[in-house]
């Protein structure tokens, strides 16, 4: 007992080493936690900072986007305003028949048929058919080209005829359709923008919300 209480001293600077070994353990754990926390904060804000210069670049982006189309649909809407309100059978016919007569074609059939809605305009077809040389047509087309109003040809053929012939320019059989056109007054030509000015389909669906219990397992001329 005596023994013990003479070296008291010792046990009482071990236990203090012990306490200090405990508190200096803690300590390091408490630094190294904070020091992770900060690691997780700083990654954070640098997420945050890239994800907001994303942000930035994706509204110039949808900006410039903007500008391209508003540019593209005004440029559409300029043309179709170039095109005539109405299209006239006798004028377009007419027109047609007397080309045909300064050039001597004969046997001529047109057909007007039934009109084509192609977005912001609408086209009329006029199927000719006719027996004439093959410069004949070529003139023709020529003359055609030669009209102020906007006119396409389309669906050219030609065929022989199974007869014999005595000129020297042998007849043929001509068919091709003549396209007229119009303004369409019921097109508007669609940006593909939103009310707040972004493309379609650009903006985040909402999230579901989950439940605990059950998880919910989407076109001249």
């Amino acid at each position: 007992m005596s023994a013990f209480i003479k070296n008291i001293h010792i046990f009482i600077i071990l236990a203090a080493l012990i306490q200090l070994g405990v508190l200096w353990w803690d300590h390091e754990e408490l630094k190294a936690s904070v020091l992770l926390e900060q690691e997780q904060v700083s990654q954070s804000l640098e997420k945050t900072k890239q994800l907001k210069k994303e942000i930035k670049k994706f509204e110039k982006d949808i900006q410039e986007q903007k500008e391209i189309i508003e540019k593209v649909a005004s440029q559409i809407e300029k043309v179709q305003q170039q095109l005539p309100s109405e299209i006239s059978d006798t004028e377009n016919i007419s027109m047609l028949r007397k080309i045909a007569e300064d050039i001597n074609i004969k046997e001529v059939s047109i057909v007007p048929e039934k009109e084509d809605i192609r977005g912001f305009y609408i086209a009329r077809k006029y199927r000719f058919k006719a027996k004439a040389t093959f410069v004949q047509f070529l003139i023709m087309f020529e003359k055609i080209g030669e009209n102020k109003r906007i006119l396409n040809i389309g669906e050219v053929s030609f065929g022989k005829i199974d007869q014999p012939q005595r000129s020297k320019f042998q007849l043929i059989n001509g068919e091709f359709i003549l396209e007229a056109y119009k303004y369409n007054v019921g097109f508007k030509e669609d940006r593909g923008l939103d009310q707040s000015g972004k493309p379609e389909g650009d903006s985040p669906q909402p999230k579901r919300k989950r439940n605990n219990k059950n998880k919910d397992a989407g076109e001249v001329l």
